[in-house]
Order: C-alpha cells, then sequence, then structure tokens
C-alpha cells in the first residue's frame, strides 16, 4: 500500500527519529530500485549534510550538478516513487504501415515465387501492379506470414544467428600476455591410406608451447579427451580456449569447458589468418613428423607414443 494512504497511517513521522531514516524506512518498504535509492541518498545528504548546497552534494557524490538538479526537482518528500526512472517509451510508437490490399497482392506473389528476394520481388509488384512499394514493406509481409520454402530450416537459422550473436570473436578478443591465458586449439583431418585420422593441435599464445595428439575420429568425445590432456600438460593454466567453430568443439568438449570454467573464443567463419600461428604449426607436424614416421598413422597408440617423442623435441 502507499505510505500516505489511511493504511500506512500507523507509520507516522513521529515514529522516527529523523525525517532521513523516515525516508529510508519508507524506501525499503515500497521496494525502490537501486537508482532510486541513490538518489534518495543524496537527497538525505544535500538536507541535512551540505545545508542544502547542490554542488557540494553533487562533489560528494562525483556527479553533475545538472543531474542533481534535475532529480532535486522531481523530488517529492511525501512520494518517494518520484525518484524512480520515468518511461522511455517514445509518445508515438511505429506502427504498421501496409495496406491490407499491398498485404494481399504481397502474399499472392511471395507464393508463387517462394526462392525469390525482397529487390526481385520489388520489381515484379511495381510490373505487375503498376505502383512503388518498398523491400521493407515485402520483408515485413514475409515475416509477418513465415512465407519462407522450408518455415523449420528459416527459425533454424535465426537460432544460429543468434548463437553467433553471443559469441566472443578473436579479431575482437584483448589478449593478455600472460602464460596461459590464451590457448589456439585445431584438428587436422588426414585420409591415410583410406583410413579417417585427426590430429588435434594446440599451441599456447606467448610461449608458442605446442602439443598434439592423434585420434581414429574428431568427435566431440576425443575433443574432450584432448582438452583433458591439455591441461595436465599446462598444469591447469587454461583460462580461454580458441577454435574454429568445428562441430568437435560442442558436445561433451563444450560441457567440459563450461565445467572447467573455460571461456571459448571463436574464429571467424573461412577466415584462417584468425589463427595463423596454429595454422603454421599444423603445417609442421605433417612436414616434419609425419612424413618422416617410420610409424604412419596405422596404430594410433604407437603413433602417439612416436609424436610425443617428437614434440619433446619440436
Amino acid at each position: 500500500f502507499h505510505p500516505w494512504s489511511w493504511q500506512g497511517t500507523h507509520y507516522k513521522r513521529e515514529h522516527f527519529d529523523s525525517d532521513a531514516s523516515y525516508w529510508r524506512y519508507w524506501a525499503k518498504r515500497l521496494n525502490l530500485s537501486l537508482s532510486a535509492r541513490l538518489r534518495l541518498e543524496w537527497m538525505v545528504f544535500y538536507y541535512f549534510e551540505a545545508k542544502k548546497s547542490g554542488a557540494k552534494t553533487a562533489r560528494h557524490f562525483g556527479i553533475a550538478r545538472q543531474i542533481f538538479v534535475k532529480w532535486k526537482k522531481r523530488f517529492k518528500s511525501n512520494d518517494l516513487i518520484s525518484l524512480e526512472d520515468k518511461s522511455r517509451k517514445p509518445h508515438h510508437k511505429r506502427c504498421w504501415t501496409v495496406t491490407d490490399e499491398e498485404e494481399k497482392n504481397i502474399i499472392l506473389l511471395r507464393k508463387k515465387h517462394m526462392k525469390w528476394g525482397k529487390d526481385k520481388l520489388q520489381r515484379r509488384y511495381r510490373k505487375v501492379f503498376s505502383i512503388h512499394i518498398s523491400t521493407n514493406k515485402i520483408q515485413k509481409v514475409i515475416n509477418k506470414y513465415n512465407l519462407y520454402p522450408d518455415p523449420t530450416d528459416h527459425k533454424k537459422k535465426l537460432k544460429r544467428r543468434l548463437k553467433r550473436r553471443n559469441k566472443i570473436y578473436i579479431h575482437t578478443f584483448e589478449k593478455e600476455k600472460k602464460l596461459g591465458f590464451l590457448w589456439h586449439t585445431d584438428s587436422v583431418i588426414i585420409w591415410w591410406y583410406g583410413a579417417r585420422r585427426v590430429i588435434f593441435t594446440a599451441i599456447e599464445e606467448c610461449t608458442k608451447i605446442a602439443y598434439a595428439r592423434a585420434y581414429t575420429t574428431n568427435s566431440s568425445k576425443n575433443a574432450k579427451d584432448f582438452l583433458e590432456r591439455l591441461l595436465y600438460l599446462a598444469n591447469s593454466q587454461v583460462r580461454h580456449i580458441h577454435h574454429d567453430n568445428g562441430s568437435e568443439f560442442y558436445g561433451q568438449f563444450e560441457e567440459a569447458c563450461n565445467e572447467l570454467g573455460i571461456q571459448q573464443i571463436f574464429s571467424r567463419a573461412r577466415t584462417p589468418k584468425d589463427n595463423p600461428a596454429l595454422e603454421r604449426f599444423n603445417w609442421t607436424i605433417q612436414d616434419e613428423w609425419l612424413s618422416q614416421s617410420l610409424y604412419g598413422l596405422d596404430d594410433i597408440p604407437l603413433v602417439n607414443h612416436d609424436l610425443t617423442t617428437w614434440l619433446i623435441e619440436y
């Protein structure tokens, strides 16, 4: 209930030792937001500490005088809700501007040409109906009625796009020169006399310490196993791990990263220059080790023993 309604008469001013404690009590009772409570502290300081000096209050809280003056004018001692932020919603919002006739015509054209884009449909609309219409209106109608060749596939694309928005990409990531702060990882797929083989590789950003291990498949289970071995090698000094969005780096690998508190950093699509040091290491491991190896990639345990020996020397 409102504090100055008949229901709040029990909590009158005389029950409190000061106006400040009275205001703070009702701020808590009204469940004011943190920003509103902070503004209330400005008013308390202004009236009871700064002797009604706006400049002194602004300096004390590190705010501009204009901001304090704005909230001082808005403040009502008998209505603390006046310190809450007002709605920033515009008075005149955008509304649907497509007429019923335009909507009907767009649907008709779209159903005839489901694969056409909005630009091509715009030209067709002008030719058929002799009226210009914006591509924005066409796209709005397509979205409203879900007029896509494969609506299910379109929903999946939207989900993928939303996921990409929340990812941290390597070209915008701020690197730190600390051991273990950032590791780059990748998988190299090799067809060895008809058999599929995968070499997972990793390299540390600062020291260029590298690690690699061979597997029969590039599954997320094997990627998780590689990560656990990398953690053991690096003495758990892996804070961020960068990879190229491959399917092997989802599933169990992603779950392991979440459990271990490792932040994943992503490469842009078809951009090998986002991971140049590891791309070079991938070539080196094939040129200097695999091409000279006596064991090849047939027996995986033997291969990994030979690969580890080469890595120590490398």
